[in-house]
């Protein structure tokens, strides 16, 4: 179950940071580079966070903050690289 609810939050999350972000649907122009920096130290902190939550018992929060790291995460990778 741990599993596929931070699979879930993550592509959720991910689908939505494009959505805003880059899809051209919300905002004709893309986000600026330097915004995959920011991105990068939410997911850092959404990953200390989680970390923070299954060492401290609380380990029912753990796959929350596990996705949103993930997809914060791997979207700012994403737009980094030159796809």
């Amino acid at each position: 179950m741990g599993a596929f609810r931070t699979a879930a939050v993550a592509v959720g999350v991910a689908v939505l940071l494009w959505l805003m972000l880059d899809s051209g649907l919300v905002n004709p122009e893309r986000a600026a580079p330097l915004v995959s920096l920011s991105l990068g130290g939410l997911g850092v902190l959404f990953g200390v966070g989680a970390w923070a939550m299954t060492v401290g018992g609380r380990r029912e929060r753990a796959p929350l903050l596990l996705g949103l790291a993930i997809g914060v995460g791997g979207y700012a990778v994403l737009r980094v690289l030159p796809l």
